[in-house]
């Protein structure tokens, strides 16, 4: 099991690169973005118009040269921060980042040392009804 997440983990972090052509910047950056009129549909995946007019307005800041984070930022000021997929790595949103990493340490944390306890703790001793029983049984075999 634990092979199995390191490796996904190892996966999901290599980078096949940046964008070859404006094309392919066009659609990584549309992926980022959410459809303001679908639900649950990336701008890169939804036919609305919305999302053509926004898809042709990724191309055109491309075009001119721009970064995708300015992209991004110029989309989200016309149409407003909830078109982001991506929260911003910074500030109170950026909890959504680091929350899960805390909570994943945390209960690792707590089974391991749960396992500890209950490795290090032995039994009660055993009674001398205990031993009787045993000795018992061993008689009878």
């Amino acid at each position: 099991m634990a092979s199995l997440v390191i490796v996904s983990l190892v996966r999901a972090t290599i980078d096949d690169g940046p964008p070859r052509n404006s094309e392919e910047q066009v659609r990584a950056i549309a992926k980022t973005m959410k459809c303001p009129v679908c639900k649950s549909q990336s701008v890169a995946d939804s036919d609305a118009a919305a999302s053509r007019a926004i898809r042709v307005e990724i191309a055109r800041l491309v075009d001119e040269g721009r970064s995708p984070g300015e992209v991004r930022t110029a989309i989200a000021a016309t149409y407003g921060d909830q078109v982001q997929l991506i929260p911003p790595g910074s500030g109170f949103a950026g909890l959504v980042w680091i929350l899960p990493v805390v909570a994943l340490v945390a209960a690792l944390a707590a089974v391991s040392s749960a396992f500890a306890r209950w490795r290090g703790s032995p039994g009660p001793p055993p009674t001398d009804e205990d031993r009787a029983l045993v000795d018992e049984a061993l008689g009878h075999r």
